[in-house]
């Protein structure tokens, strides 16, 4: 199975990027998504509870520790086989199935956690860079003038960083490795689309948070109004009310009337349709983003920034294996050279070996005068 086959099929065009964004409601038509981020969140709740039941019964801080890293694997890797699902309907391309789309999952999602780090990497060396600057502030005479234009000047390039990471940077970076994208191809991507389409970006996303609440709002009403009217008739057919004090009785093994098993009956399936109810509006949401990200990749030519960083990387690694072979051959060299303790003295040199500050006789391996520690060469 080839993964980079997500980047070469052709998507279908639209008539504009903010209509396009109205095909994202048609994320709820896609079951192998909807299976698919149902079975995740089950398996990743299991997956926890079980651990936790475990580490509680042994009282093992370790167990509870391995299961929340084993329930972030799971989800980690099903949200990700999930927007696959999604990216291919997106770019108009043939149904996947569930299995396909774990594969290509477990092959490419670590590269989501690269481009994080790499992102907070890049923070990171901006915020020292302008701490590099404001320690140059504090020169005499000058510092204050410098500081004049180094604070706004600072203040603008942090807020367009950080807001072009957590607006731009992280929430395309799924799709954009979901469409088949490496780590690099991502950050050389996103990049570019941060500094040619960042604005009409923000709107997209804007106007995709919109239709994402709408929608919630919208089924959860639906939901809401169904739950309450067949509540009432439950309560008045079956003559069972969905009360705390049956529901706890039942689930303790109590006497509580003849109605708790259907309060516990009542409260899981309505838990479930809940839950249900919530997986849309997230693959909404993730369909929409998939198709940002396509509308924002239209056009662009990426080449250029791609050559750019790829070169910036040779170099960046030539320059580490070049200190690599430096520093072998200077631990070669020194290993070769013959300690003085082990030299032959010669008649003149053993008469000299005195300190010259105190002109006190020193040993030949002495690093130090023994009387007043003058450091010996």
């Amino acid at each position: 199975m080839n993964t980079t086959d997500i980047n070469t099929a052709p998507r279908k065009s639209y008539a504009g990027a903010f209509e396009s964004l109205i095909e994202a409601t048609n994320a709820f038509k896609n079951y192998r998504a909807i299976l698919l981020l149902g079975a995740t969140f089950l398996s990743a709740a299991l997956v926890a509870g079980l651990f936790t039941a475990m580490a509680a019964g042994m009282g093992s801080a370790i167990l509870g520790g391995l299961g929340a890293l084993l329930a972030f694997v799971v989800f980690f890797y099903g949200i990700n086989a999930v927007g696959i699902l999604l990216m291919r309907e997106a770019q108009g391309q043939s149904a996947s199935s569930v299995t396909d789309a774990i594969l290509v999952s477990f092959f490419t999602s670590h590269r989501a956690i690269g481009v994080a780090l790499l992102g907070m990497l890049i923070i990171l060396v901006s915020v020292i860079a302008i701490a590099a600057l404001l320690f140059v502030c504090k020169i005499p005479g000058i510092g204050a003038f410098l500081f004049t234009f180094v604070y706004p000047l600072s203040a603008i390039f942090l807020g367009l960083l950080v807001f072009s990471l957590f607006y731009v940077m992280f929430p395309l970076a799924g799709p954009a490795i979901w469409s088949g994208c490496t780590v690099f191809e991502t950050i050389a991507r996103l990049n570019t689309i941060a500094r040619t389409k960042l604005v009409s970006v923000i709107l997209m996303e804007v106007f995709l948070f919109l239709i994402t609440a709408f929608a919630a709002g919208l089924i959860f009403t639906v939901v809401f109004l169904g739950i309450a009217m067949t509540t009432g008739l439950s309560a008045s057919i079956l003559s069972v009310g969905f009360d705390i004090s049956d529901l706890k009785n039942s689930v303790m093994g109590g006497s509580g009337g003849g109605g708790s098993g259907y309060a516990v009956a009542g409260g899981i399936g309505g838990g479930l349709l809940i839950a249900v109810a919530a997986i849309v509006p997230a693959l909404i949401f993730n369909k929409g983003l998939c198709i940002i990200y396509l509308d924002a990749v239209q056009g662009v030519d990426f080449s250029a920034n791609e050559a750019s960083l790829n070169e910036g990387f040779a170099s960046v690694k030539k320059k580490a294996e070049e200190a690599r072979e430096r520093a072998r051959s200077l631990t070669e060299q020194k290993s070769k050279v013959v300690p003085p303790a082990d030299r032959p003295q010669t008649p003149a040199q053993l008469a000299t070996l005195i300190c010259p500050n105190c002109q006190t006789s020193v040993a030949a391996d002495d690093l130090f005068c023994g009387n007043c520690a003058h450091k010996l060469k």
